[in-house]
């Protein structure tokens, strides 16, 4: 017998379980399979220790958990913004900043419910 098999065969089971979890942490069906994804492989490096445990599946769910939290702070701690489109020059030169303070000053003059 593979010493894998009960691994598998744990996987198999609560595959299910695990994925409606990651998509109650992410809030997206894709995103909660590219985090359930992380979960097999720091399992499977537990498992002999967790083979005779009586609830892997806590292991399993706290893995996820901890792999969630640490996206969310990877993302938090980001200075770079993804962006649709490459600017064609930089943002802050003295023309765009003037045009800002112009805009801002203009709106300012508005009612507040004609503003943005």
């Amino acid at each position: 017998m593979d010493p894998h098999d009960s691994f598998r065969e744990f996987m198999a089971v609560r595959q299910q379980s695990l994925m409606r979890t990651a998509y109650l942490l992410m809030g997206d069906a894709r995103l909660a399979e590219d985090l359930l994804q992380t979960v097999p492989l720091k399992v499977l490096g537990r498992w002999p220790k967790l083979a005779g445990v009586t609830s892997p599946q806590a292991y399993a769910r706290k893995a996820l958990v901890n792999q969630y939290i640490s996206w969310r702070r990877r993302l938090a701690t980001a200075a770079e913004s993804p962006r649709d489109e490459v600017p064609d020059r930089p943002y802050a030169t003295e023309d765009s900043t003037v045009v800002r303070l112009v805009m801002l000053r203009a709106l300012a003059r508005l009612p507040a419910r004609q503003r943005p």
